[in-house]
């Protein structure tokens, strides 16, 4: 693909890309927006309507109680009106009758009853007989619950509204001022039914419906149950509420709080609230716990494809022309990229001629300094050619001379390598002692560099031997010189009078002293007794030195001793003993089986040698030391170990004659 394709296919993808970005931003920011507004009007109405839902009841409930406070005002003021009346102006009781009708029909009570002193209603505007409260069938169960303001028990008394004669009727009445008396008033309150029906629950959803921002909406008991519901009328919305929801509703009225739920049911959005009724009301059954409302979920979804639609249709437009403006800039900023094209085939060729490129040299944009500066480039590499073919065969021979002499160094230093391990394979004790009573194997495997590492098996007298295993820090010569200092110090102090402490003590002192080299070692000295089989031990700074009875419990035996030699002269070494029992096995290791590590970088450590070691219950020196060298290699590979790996076992045997006596 040429470099005018290219060109091509960039602006138009840039501008695709622009027109691709810039659609699904604003069509992603539209449609969460939508979704933020729409979660948030489910979660305003669902809030309202439960809280509409749950002022219901009070609402009624408080303008009853206004009416029955207005009714024993009045009460209140025709039994003043009648004393003054009878009392004072001594009006006789027809023209008191007329004129609580008067009144009545003035805009007062719709019914006024005033009795006298045995409950007999002498005085009323309604027509017909006297009724006599409490035992008059007519006025009985209406008026009998009053019977007890004659005797001012209580005083005043506001009944609740009930049907009466077709009528829904509340009564109110006091006792008389001037004398034992019953002054009732009552009015017809049809009106409070139709102030309950319009702020009940009906009400409430009919209102919130008529908003339009709601598809449906439900009022349900805690059981789940329709307490009531509305729709706007030919919506898809308008269908009842799904099990989902229901069981949802039901979640929410036993969870209680305040909290409002949102919850996709299909392509709608359910949003649900907790319904609280004060006082008595909260309890009822059948009363509304769960107010629920359904609104479209379908809209962000609308509003996004008819953003990619648009989007889509704008960038048809905007590819067919940024298409066309590309190709007339391609061919016209390509012109000197052919020319300079040319020019750079004529150079590979040897046959370049600067005046080829006066035409592109001559523009005044990057193409034209570009043009100037490969011309220029081209004139001195040419000129520059045969001083580069010559210096290049002189660097060759250069590097021809260099690597003979790598060649050589590296010889050297294989040489003093191979030295280094011949003297430390030549230090290590060519035979190990015999006996029937006790078992010795030493190995070494030597790391790719010489790090030092070694063990001895000294033998004191007749019946104790010197068991040493050691190594020492770095590598190389330096190491092997180190390990020479250290294994000639500790057999120079072995004598049979020598402990381990006073061993490693005078190893220290003379290493601190003498080397020349600024390192250090780790070693473990034990003097067994083979008749009795303890064990004195010492450890300069070194792990791995353990106990392993019969029974293939592993004890360590690093706890005594001092730090390492060659860190600080006039260092003290306690020391420790122990005792080897039948098939006891005492065993020694230096830190680089210890710290060989594996693919993951972790290593061998001293919990998987114990781990081991506890498996090799019953086994032979010679077999115990291989199986520990042969997991240690299997855990590290050929690139994971971390220097020599040395180990060194004594099993302590049963004499031939102890063992024909246990028998």
């Amino acid at each position: 693909m040429t470099f005018q394709q290219r060109l091509i296919l960039l602006v138009t993808g840039l501008v695709v890309l622009a027109v691709v970005a810039i659609t699904a931003a604003l069509a992603w920011t539209t449609q969460g927006a939508l979704s933020a507004r729409i979660e948030t009007d489910a979660r305003m109405a669902a809030g309202l309507l439960a809280r509409a839902a749950s002022q219901a009841r009070d609402i009624p409930q408080d303008v009853e109680a206004m009416l029955g406070e207005r009714l024993l005002s009045e009460a209140a003021l025709a039994a003043h009106l009648v004393a003054l009346a009878e009392t004072t102006a001594k009006q006789p009781a027809k023209a008191i009758a007329d004129r609580l009708k008067q009144v009545a029909e003035q805009g007062g009570p719709d019914e006024i009853w005033i009795t006298d002193n045995r409950g007999r209603a002498y005085l009323h505007n309604v027509p017909g007989p006297d009724p006599l409260f409490g035992q008059d069938a007519k006025g009985g169960p209406r008026h009998s619950a009053y019977t007890g303001l004659l005797n001012r028990s209580p005083a005043t008394l506001v009944s609740d509204a009930a049907v009466e004669g077709g009528k829904l009727m509340k009564f109110a009445g006091v006792a008389g001022v001037d004398k034992p008396r019953i002054v009732q008033v009552g009015a017809d309150v049809r009106r409070l039914a139709d102030i309950a029906k319009k702020a009940g629950a009906d009400g409430l959803i009919d209102a919130l419906l008529a908003t339009r921002a709601v598809e449906a909406a439900w009022l349900l008991d805690r059981d789940g149950r329709v307490v009531a519901r509305g729709a706007v009328i030919g919506e898809s919305g308008g269908g009842p509420l799904s099990d989902f929801g229901t069981e949802t509703a039901r979640t929410v009225a036993l969870a209680g709080g305040d909290a409002v739920q949102v919850a996709a049911d299909g392509g709608s959005l359910l949003a649900l609230a907790p319904v609280k009724l004060a006082g008595a009301g909260a309890t009822t059954a059948g009363a509304p716990a769960v107010a629920v409302v359904r609104l479209p979920g379908d809209e962000p979804g609308v509003m996004l494809r008819r953003q990619l639609k648009i989007g889509g249709l704008l960038g048809v437009f905007v590819l067919g022309l940024g298409g066309f403006l590309s190709v007339r800039f391609a061919r016209d900023q390509m012109a000197p990229v052919e020319r300079l094209s040319e020019a750079v085939k004529a150079v590979e060729a040897g046959r370049f001629n600067p005046f080829t490129l006066n035409e592109a040299t001559e523009r005044d944009d990057e193409f034209g300094r570009l043009s100037r500066v490969f011309r220029r480039m081209a004139m001195e590499a040419t000129a520059r050619e045969e001083t580069l073919d010559a210096q290049l065969l002189m660097r060759g021979a250069e590097l021809e001379t260099k690597t003979e002499k790598l060649a050589i160094a590296e010889h050297i230093l294989e040489e003093e390598q191979r030295a280094a391990r011949d003297v430390q394979a030549n230090l290590l004790p060519r035979q190990l002692p015999v006996g029937r009573d006790s078992q010795y194997y030493g190995a070494l495997v030597p790391a790719h560099a010489v790090s030092g590492d070694f063990y001895d098996v000294i033998e004191l007298d007749e019946n104790r031997a010197l068991l040493v295993a050691a190594g020492v820090s770095g590598g190389g010569v330096p190491a092997a010189f180190l390990m020479l200092m250290v294994r000639g110090a500790i057999r120079e102090l072995a004598r049979p009078d020598a402990t381990p402490a006073a061993i490693l003590t005078g190893a220290n002192d003379r290493l601190c002293g003498e080397s020349p080299f600024d390192g250090f070692a780790t070693a473990f000295v034990a003097i067994y007794d083979r008749t009795t089989g303890v064990v004195q031990h010492a450890a300069a700074g070194h792990r791995g030195a353990c106990r392993i009875l019969a029974d293939g419990t592993v004890e360590p035996l690093t706890e005594a001793g001092g730090p390492a030699l060659g860190v600080r002269k006039g260092s003290p070494y306690g020391e420790a003993t122990s005792v080897l029992g039948q098939d006891d096995a005492l065993f020694l290791c230096t830190e680089g089986l210890l710290r060989s590590v594996d693919a993951r970088r972790e290593p061998f450590g001293e919990e998987r040698l114990v781990a081991l070691l506890q498996q090799s219950r019953g086994l032979s020196a010679r077999d115990r030391a291989e199986l520990v060298l042969r997991s240690v290699q299997a855990h590290a590979g050929p690139e994971g170990v971390a220097g020599d790996l040395v180990c060194l076992v004594l099993r302590r045997l049963l004499p031939v004659a102890e063992a024909a006596e246990t028998v």
